[in-house]
């Protein structure tokens, strides 16, 4: 019996410590951020907010973290993404020979380029598409296909977006009802491809896991206008409960159950500490039906490491905004 250790991280605007004549403030932070890594010791790594380019997550892999973590490269050089903020998986070294990146294209063929997207109560046809487009991990476990869906979900942010609530409050919901009906067109876009997996595979060994970026104001929207999370829209049906996700962090304590701290400025009463950061996976890898196994408290918000390191920093020389997300996978062999 071994383990593997998945960790999935926003390091927030990465890109600005990859450039070539850093201020000793991102120096610090720099610093940091491979502190923090290192203090991880994923096996696995998601980034989010990765630097844009091969060039830049070679230089985050090579020369800050010396080696230790390969960056796994799309095979044609296509990552279908937009935006200075990309998503990365980093593989310790031993599994780089089995890693690889699943060909956008792939993706595309089973769960669609783009599609139509109705805004709310109109019957205008527009179309939508991912800005960030999914990355898919695939690491070949003596003959078994595992797959990590890496994402990072269009931000609900909406420009002056206090201002406007405080002053024009018509105009920042219908802007923010926008943006959460293309974010949840991209849900209900990866929980196509996951469900084509399963017309492929029985019982296939998925992990999805990144910065959903659910919020702001998510119960007022839910209540005011019947608008539900990303999390429902990804995990799937409750009755189809062989295709149902699991969630790493079901079984952590409340009040260790977030990865943000965020004053939201719709919902001010609310507790400012939010969820954001996730980790689903397949039941198979529940239900001793895959080498592969999650047991019961195996996931974490890494709270105390990402404090360790971040003590005594100014605020502006801290590591991300964002906690990592890390699950334990026991793992043995095939049966």
């Amino acid at each position: 019996m071994g383990t593997v250790k998945i960790t999935s991280w926003n390091v927030a605007h990465l890109e600005r410590l990859t450039r070539a004549h850093p201020t000793a403030k991102e120096r610090r932070r720099r610093d940091a951020v491979v502190r923090e890594i290192r203090e991880l010791a994923p096996d696995i790594l998601c980034l989010l907010e990765g630097p844009a380019g091969e060039a830049g997550i070679d230089l985050v892999a090579n020369d800050l973290l010396d080696g230790e973590w390969v960056a796994v490269k799309a095979a044609d050089g296509n990552y279908a993404t937009r935006g200075d903020q990309w998503i990365w998986f980093l593989v310790r070294q031993d599994l780089a020979d089995r890693a690889s990146l699943l060909p956008v294209g792939t993706w595309d063929t089973f769960a669609g380029v783009s599609w139509t997207c109705h805004l709310w109560g109109e019957f205008t046809e527009g179309t939508h598409r991912h800005y960030r487009h999914p990355q898919v991990l695939i690491l070949d476990w003596n003959g078994l296909r595992v797959e990590f869906i890496g994402l990072h979900l269009k931000s609900k942010f909406i420009n002056q977006g206090e201002r406007l609530w405080r002053d024009e409050r018509e105009r920042f919901i219908r802007e923010a009802l926008t943006a959460r009906i293309k974010m949840a067109t991209e849900a209900v876009n990866v929980r196509a491809y996951i469900d084509a997996k399963f017309r492929q595979v029985g019982n296939p060994a998925l992990f999805v896991l990144g910065d959903f970026n659910d919020g702001p104001g998510k119960e007022y929207f839910e209540e005011q206008y019947l608008f539900f999370d990303l999390i429902a829209n990804i995990q799937g049906n409750v009755f189809a409960t062989s295709r149902f996700l699991n969630h790493g962090l079901f079984d952590i304590p409340d009040e260790l159950c977030w990865t943000v701290r965020f004053r939201d400025f719709v919902q001010p009463d609310r507790r400012p500490e939010i969820l954001l950061d996730h980790i689903l996976f397949t039941q198979g890898l529940v239900n001793g039906s895959l080498p592969w196994q999650v047991k019961p408290h195996a996931g974490k918000v890494e709270h105390e490491v990402h404090e360790l390191v971040n003590a005594g920093l100014p605020k502006d020389s801290q590591t991300s905004d964002h906690r990592p997300v890390s699950l334990l996978v026991t793992t043995g062999p095939n049966p």
